[in-house]
């Protein structure tokens, strides 16, 4: 198969069942069909045993689907072939404690056949972008839980992949580690804009604030895929209006922006006194969860 320029990803009617004993199945993901573009940053949603981890493991080729099949970057999963073109970050990166962050990098690279001068400019170029060139000679055991993510990613770009996978980057950092993964995802994302990036998360705000499209996983099945700002049209903007007349203040809240105009030359007319107004822009939380007539989304 020839590799295809426009799609990263290809899952076709994939489904994984789990044997749990005594005859017993557990159904992972259940007839699940997407395709991730090239050079986009794509957020795979849903709740804890929506089938997230289970999707990611059969991409890298981890666990193999019961029915259906999959490709990265044209080439079947799994092989070898396909897993050169990926940059991978598990949910709990675990490195050899007694290595040197500049250390483990230098390990890594070699087992990526990378040598000489050419991973010596790779690491330094890497320990800068993801912020940890200070701590470069401190062994890893001395790393908080954010340094430890930032060296991980830095080691999932070492191979200068087209597809980075993340499962879960930011699961168990606090608020400012969080804004800090998130700061330095949005800058490989610039760093390298012709590679996709695929991250599972169910944290709503970080998938809002980075992703360009949205995957939204429910039991094992596919409820929406479609870019962030179809979802987000859904609901038009909305304005609560305080007004005072006749010795009362009451609020009214209208939808879209003709409407509030429309209200407030009525209010003027009236002789009502405008005492404030609020705008609501919709959540991606709102819009992927409101009702099930939302999570049809817009295609891409």
């Amino acid at each position: 198969m020839k590799p295809n320029e426009q799609t990263d990803i290809s899952i076709q009617n994939v489904s994984k069942i789990f044997r749990t004993g005594f005859g017993l199945k557990k159904t992972g993901v259940n007839g699940l069909s997407l395709e991730v573009p090239r050079g986009q940053v794509v957020g795979l949603l849903g709740p804890n045993g929506s089938g997230k981890s289970t999707t990611i493991k059969m991409i890298m080729g981890f666990l193999k689907p019961t029915a259906g099949s999959m490709t990265v970057c044209g080439h079947a999963v799994p092989s070898k072939i396909s897993r050169s073109f990926i940059g991978y970050l598990p949910e709990n990166p675990r490195f050899p404690k007694f290595l040197s962050g500049k250390s483990l990098l230098q390990f890594y690279g070699g087992l990526l056949s990378l040598r000489g001068k050419a991973l010596a400019h790779r690491i330094e170029f890497l320990l800068d972008l993801v912020n940890l060139r200070w701590a470069a000679n401190e062994k890893v055991q001395g790393y908080s839980k954010g340094m430890t993510q930032r060296l991980a990613i830095a080691q999932a770009l070492l191979n200068e992949p087209r597809l980075l996978i993340f499962d879960e980057p930011m699961s168990g950092l606090d608020p400012l580690g969080r804004k800090d993964i998130r700061k330095l995802i949005a800058e490989v994302h610039r760093e390298l804009p012709e590679a996709t990036i695929f991250f599972s998360s169910h944290i709503l705000e970080d998938v809002e604030q980075l992703c360009s499209s949205v995957a939204l996983l429910k039991k094992g099945r596919l409820k929406t895929f479609c870019k962030v700002e179809e979802l987000l049209k859904v609901e038009a903007q909305r304005f609560d209006v305080a007004v005072k007349h006749d010795s009362t203040t009451e609020t009214k809240s209208l939808t879209g922006t003709q409407e509030l105009v429309t209200f407030l030359n009525e209010a003027k007319n009236k002789g009502y006194l405008v005492m404030g107004i609020s705008s609501h822009r919709t959540s991606l939380e709102e819009a992927l969860f409101k009702d099930e007539t939302v999570l049809s989304g817009a295609p891409l």
